[in-house]
């Protein structure tokens, strides 16, 4: 609280004239400066006790609502060192950040360039497939040909064989048509032997006919020649 300077004190009323006071004006001029000295000093104490009441009782809100104590600033400075460390980590995780997000840029581009790279490969791989395909269905087709060529191969040694059979075949016909041949040639002598004989016996049998007429009433027939017996001939 602030307290006022004393009133310097009035001068009694003297009904002594005022030329005979004129010696005595410099002593109390002393003690008022004195007493304002000493006022000032007051009000100064006043006031320093006022602000450290004041301050006392800051201190005592301060501590019973916010829970402040002596040890708070140093709680205070320890917490502007870390908050000044956060800082400083913030600062480096931000750089760590833009780091990363540069890497991560990068990443996207390589991930792009990769997968573009995929997508060409897709293309190839479906490429082959399409060709493995075509390939599967000309070896499908390739198989077919070579079941096609082995029964050919098949019928064309059968025919072969067939054709070796007839060969043979053919070789004993003729051999069998050359002995017929032979046979019916030697029966066909033999049938003109018989014939000449035949016919030598007619003569014979006529002369005698001819020499014993006179005896005989009717002339004996004559036999005429004998035809010759038909040989069957072998059939193929």
């Amino acid at each position: 609280m602030s307290q006022s300077p004393a009133p310097s004190p009035t001068p009694p009323n003297d009904p002594l004239p005022t030329t005979s006071r004129l010696p005595s004006a410099t002593p109390p001029s002393r003690r008022g400066c004195a007493r304002g000295l000493l006022s000032l000093i007051g009000w100064l104490l006043t006031l320093l006790l006022s602000v450290a009441l004041a301050i006392a009782a800051l201190a005592a809100i301060a501590y019973f609502l916010f829970g402040f104590t002596l040890a708070t600033p140093a709680q205070i400075r320890q917490t502007s060192a870390d908050l000044a460390g956060m800082q400083t980590r913030v600062a480096t995780l931000e750089a760590e950040a833009t780091r990363l997000r540069s890497a991560e840029s990068e990443a996207g581009d390589e991930l792009a360039a990769a997968q573009a790279r995929v997508e060409a490969l897709e293309t190839r791989v479906a490429g082959y497939e399409q060709q493995a395909g075509e390939l599967a269905s000309q070896a499908a087709t390739a198989v077919a040909l070579s079941g096609e060529l082995e029964e050919g191969l098949a019928l064309a040694a059968t025919i072969q064989a067939e054709g070796q059979e007839g060969q043979v075949l053919v070789a004993v016909v003729a051999t069998v048509q050359a002995d017929s041949a032979a046979r019916l040639a030697d029966l066909q002598r033999r049938t003109d032997r018989l014939d000449r004989f035949l016919q030598r016996l007619s003569d014979l049998a006529g002369d005698a006919a001819a020499e014993n007429g006179a005896t005989a009433a009717t002339p004996t027939p004559t036999p005429g020649p004998a035809e010759p017996t038909p040989t069957p001939t072998a059939t193929p």
